[in-house]
């Protein structure tokens, strides 16, 4: 009897792990399921729309210190509309992209892939947000008198040629699809590792002899490579769309309605003349300071690195800063009387700076020099790193008094008064008499949009650097 009674414990308490094992495996995999199901009312209620995105010359990419790009604009435009928050996370490759939506971890992925993912059941595209065509980029002949016989203007001309195309396109799908009887017994070299103006760079200067890409993007850089031919199309004009989860409907039918208007409009027209239809790019292919080249923000990154470290910044957060203040103009006077590069007002310039140096690096330390200032200034705000950096750059803006101020409301109003959140909601509400009058308001009125505006756009720029420029 002893014995049976056992077995019954031993029996009971097996079946509740095996059961309590298997609830534990529904509710995450319920909990996963609903992660990756984010559609439009979720992404709405966090207010946060994160898309995936590469880099090129046209959709993405940051030139003298400006973030750019004809797809960032577009969701830009979607995001203000629909009062989100843009969450730009950059993949230069299509299968890590397709993971990444497949995974949940971005809502959108916006990869310059013509509509090649048709037949996967678990993502569809959206509406067209631009044209393109495949095209083949090859060399002049110094002597144009043979240019008749040597470029390539019948495919199969291409028999046993090495050709090269990105990897992150996805244009071997394009070539094995449109060009299955007309390009056949080449070499196709699928290149992961290297933007495709850098691809055409290499075949302007004889490196490879030719590279299948981009039709917008090869007649960008055709106007700074003048050796280089694109007359020779390798598909027919396709669509490029955004593609989200099969069952983000919602979000589907949000984006589907958006362009819909939006592709009509004339700010549509002025994005596709800015970066498609423009004879000449703003961006300088060749620049030290276009993304895809060295990487360089400013003529002045070696002296924001040094002197960065002072305050323990990323020198790229301090690069968006100065980029905010004066778009690295070192001669520049704003109306208020604030000078340099730093736009320091004078007394303030004279109290910081170092009189063993002079002309931008006196500016730069002098800037730094009253950044750590504000920090030992606001140090009683119990607050962690990432917020106390956009008080000290909203501090930075306006004086730390205003700060200062909204922190007290914040904690009068039984809000943290260590987040910026809750800061910048009083900060933008002291031009409201309400709270300006408030005793606890030592420093009366203050538009504090603006500064809030001024925070967040060096916060948000400073993300743009990170996924861009190399650190």
């Amino acid at each position: 009897m002893k014995k049976f009674k056992t077995l019954t414990i031993i029996v009971f308490i097996t079946v509740l792990l095996i059961v309590g094992f298997f609830i534990i495996q529904f509710f995450l995999t319920y909990n996963h399921k609903n992660e990756i199901n984010r559609d439009y009312p979720s992404i709405k209620k966090e207010g946060v729309l994160r898309i995936v995105i590469n880099t090129n010359p046209i959709d993405y990419f940051i030139f003298q210190g400006q973030p750019m790009g004809f797809q960032l604009e577009m969701f830009e435009e979607f995001a203000k509309s629909h009062d989100l928050s843009l969450e730009v996370i950059v993949e230069n490759g299509s299968e890590k992209g397709i993971s990444l939506l497949l995974s949940g971890k971005c809502d959108i992925m916006a990869l310059p892939i013509t509509n090649s993912l048709e037949n996967n059941p678990e993502i569809t595209f959206t509406l067209p947000v631009r044209h393109t065509k495949l095209v083949l980029v090859q060399r002049i002949p110094q002597d144009e008198n043979k240019a008749d016989t040597i470029l390539i203007r019948n495919l199969s001309d291409l028999e046993l040629k090495t050709v090269y195309t990105s990897k992150a396109s996805n244009n071997k799908y394009t070539l094995n699809s449109h060009n299955s009887l007309s390009l056949r017994n080449y070499y196709l070299v699928e290149v992961d590792s290297m933007p495709e103006e850098q691809m055409i760079q290499q075949v302007s200067e004889g490196l490879i002899d030719y590279f299948i890409c981009d039709y917008n993007i090869a007649r960008i850089a055709q106007s700074y490579y003048s050796n280089i031919d694109i007359k020779t199309e390798i598909s027919k004009t396709q669509d490029i769309s955004w593609y989200v989860r099969n069952d983000s409907k919602l979000l589907l039918d949000s984006l589907n309605m958006w362009l819909e208007k939006f592709t009509k409009s004339e700010d549509y027209q002025k994005l596709k003349l800015k970066y498609i239809n423009n004879n000449r790019l703003y961006v300088d292919l060749n620049s030290e300071f276009y993304s895809g080249n060295e990487g360089h923000i400013s003529d002045y990154d070696e002296l924001i690195k040094k002197y960065c470290v002072v305050i323990g910044w990323d020198w790229r957060l301090l690069g968006s800063l100065i980029y905010e203040e004066s778009r690295f103009n070192p001669d520049i006077v704003s109306w208020a009387g604030a000078v340099g590069i730093m736009q320091l007002m004078p007394v303030i310039y004279e109290k910081h700076k170092s009189y063993d140096l002079e002309g931008i690096e006196s500016q730069i330390y002098a800037g730094v020099n009253y950044i750590r200032f504000l920090y030992t200034t606001l140090s009683h705000t119990e607050s962690d790193s990432a917020n106390m950096v956009k008080f000290v750059i909203a501090a930075y803006n306006i004086g730390p008094g205003h700060i200062e101020d909204a922190m007290r409301l914040a904690s009068k109003y039984k809000k943290n008064p260590g987040s910026w959140d809750n800061v910048s909601y009083y900060l933008i509400n002291l031009s409201n008499p309400k709270y300006y009058n408030d005793t606890c308001v030592k420093h009366g009125y203050f538009p504090g949009i603006y500064s809030v505006n001024f925070t967040n756009s060096i916060v948000n720029r400073y993300k743009h650097y990170v996924n861009i420029i190399p650190e």
